[in-house]
């Protein structure tokens, strides 16, 4: 289990904490967060029998915005249970979520580290592709925990296959959750719209430098 072996306090109000975290990993996915946080908790029971702490992480003026994100989380484990017979390993699972992090998400070993745009909504002001891309977005770090995080990569040339086989299995997720065929409109049209994109890429790197350059364009 990753829990802290040992916490207490120090002079001029310091504290520290001591883990110990059962399983070896890469240190990739090694995190640490210190900050001004509050946190959410709540509770999930495995297929075994063991019970989880679930908590969410968050800047106090976004404690309201964490029960869909929450309830993401539950879906996926009980998802990934049933679909692939993997229950959480560790007795504490955490997710953070602050403003400035500088990507979308990453699955770091027991506390995933979210953009608040990744992990917030409220329905006052959230949309319904913003709870279904949270909801995505939290199943996706979770499923790493397995493909990912336990069976890791052996090298970075490996790094799609880890990637690959966890966007199949959020993918999957949010078929059997939503609608499946809404779902595979939804990747087709993505991967449509970005392949086009990387098509087009040279033709407009060439068109951006003729025209730094006033040199005359010719395109095939």
């Amino acid at each position: 289990m990753v829990t802290p072996v040992e916490r207490g306090e120090l002079d001029g109000g310091r504290h520290f904490a001591t883990w110990e975290d059962p399983h070896p990993k890469p240190s990739y996915l090694f995190a640490l967060v210190a900050g001004n946080l509050h946190s959410v908790e709540d509770h999930f029971t495995t297929m075994s029998g063991r019970n989880i702490t679930l908590q969410i992480w968050v800047e106090k003026d976004n404690l309201d915005k964490t029960e869909h994100a929450m309830a993401s989380l539950k879906r996926a484990m009980v998802w990934d249970e049933q679909a692939y017979g993997r229950e959480y390993d560790l007795d504490l699972f955490m997710i953070v979520a602050v403003n400035d992090f500088n990507m979308g998400a990453m699955e770091n070993k027991g506390l995933n580290i979210f953009n608040s745009a990744a992990v917030l909504t409220h329905p006052q002001t959230a949309t319904d592709a913003a709870f279904q891309n949270v909801e995505g977005i939290v199943a996706h770090e979770y499923f790493h925990n397995w493909s990912g995080n336990r069976v890791t990569c052996r090298d970075w040339f490996q790094l799609s296959l880890k990637e690959g086989f966890t966007v199949f299995r959020d993918q999957c997720f949010s078929a059997d959750t939503n609608s499946a065929p809404v779902k595979r409109i939804q990747d087709v049209s993505f991967s449509v719209r970005h392949s086009l994109l990387r098509m087009l890429a040279p033709r407009r790197t060439l068109f951006a430098l003729t025209t730094l350059l006033k040199l005359p364009t010719s395109t095939p």
